[in-house]
This record gives C-alpha cells, structure tokens and sequence, in this order.
C-alpha cells in the first residue's frame, strides 16, 4: 500500500510540475512542441540533481525509491524496451507525413483529385462505419506491410489523413515522440546515476572486506 502511495505522489508532482511547465512555453513562448524540449529536459534533471543531493526532502527520498525500483525490477527493462520500439514507431509516423507533404506532394495531389472526399474527415468517418472488425484487422496488417513494401503510397495515405483531420494527426504523433524521448533521457540519465552509485557501494564493501 504505501508503494502505491509513494508512486502516486512522485507521478502526481512530477506531473504537476512539468505539465504547467510544458503548457506556458507552448503558450506564451513557442507553439512549437519540440521547442520546448529544451526546457523540459532542464528541469527533469534538476529535479534528479536536487533528488540525489538530498535536496527535496521526504519526496526527494520518494521519488529516489520508487526510481530505484523501477530500475531494478521488470517494469524498467519493459519501459526501456517499449519507448525504443514507441520511438521508431512514431517517428517513423511523423517521417512519413512529412515525406507525403514534400516528397511524394504529387502523388497526395493526384489521390485527392481522384477522390476528394478523403480530405473530408467527416465523410472518412461515415466510410468506416461500414467497416467490419476483421476489415480493420485486415487493414492494420496492410497498414504495416505498405510501410516497408508500398511506403510512397502510405506516406501519401497518411499525410492526406492528417490534413483532413486538421494537422492534429502530426501534432499528436509529434507530441508522444517528444514525450518518450524525454521518458527515455530522464531514465538513462538516472540508470547510470543509479549504477555509479551501486558501483561505489559495491568498492567500499570490497574495501571492507
């Protein structure tokens, strides 16, 4: 019980002040979400510098214990795992769009001249009504292949989605990727915190002995 007392107050906190943090810059700053990566990352480290020099208390030693769980147990290694295949995943999304916006523009141009309902969302949607669930399977399995196999027409496929749903289909896939990176540094950045300390401990018991 006190476990999840502890990770709820480290997640609520952490969450609390790098939220606010994220939404001022975005705000009043830059509306450009990678450009507030900077100042997320600064304060997620001195967050983890002020925690390791005992500097934040009763949450300093919450949140250091709680870190050190997930470091040791199953759930880091998960994580770990997850965020590296997340990161393809999602940027190879936003590099697709992108591509379908530059690279293969002729072709987008080309797909809405023959079929200008697709950059109506409204009408997308009223199309996958129809859709059964095996559909859906099905065109996930395609989804997937036509990346490796087919990827100018995925590129276009996508990046015509995503201007019919107002840019918020990039936004988001660009949102998540920074997200993760940042999960990802703030992780790395504490595991070798995390396994200098181990060594040190592991020498001085050597010492000892």
């Amino acid at each position: 019980m006190k476990n999840i007392y502890e990770s709820l107050i480290v997640f609520g906190v952490f969450t609390g002040v790098l939220l606010p943090v994220r939404l001022l810059f975005v705000t009043y700053v830059s509306d450009n979400w990678f450009g507030s990566f900077g100042i997320i990352s600064a304060v997620s480290v001195g967050l983890i510098i002020l925690t390791k020099k005992e500097k934040l208390g009763e949450f300093g030693r919450m949140f250091d214990r709680q870190m050190n769980k997930f470091m040791k147990g199953k759930r880091g290694k998960f994580f770990f795992a997850e965020a590296i295949v997340f990161l393809f995943i999602l940027g190879g999304m936003i590099f697709a769009v992108e591509q379908g916006n530059s690279t293969y523009l002729d072709m987008k141009n080309q797909l809405l001249a023959e079929h200008p309902e697709f950059s109506d969302a409204d009408k997308i949607l009223e199309k996958s009504e129809v859709l059964t669930i095996q559909d859906y399977l099905f065109g996930f399995v395609v989804m997937i292949a036509s990346f490796f196999v087919a990827f100018p027409i995925f590129s276009v496929v996508f990046a015509v989605i995503n201007d019919a749903a107002g840019g918020w289909l990039l936004h988001f896939y660009t949102v998540a990727f920074v997200e993760y990176i940042e999960l990802f540094a703030i992780l790395v950045l504490y595991r070798l915190s995390f396994n200098k300390i181990s060594k040190g401990i592991t020498n001085n018991t050597k010492s000892v002995d």
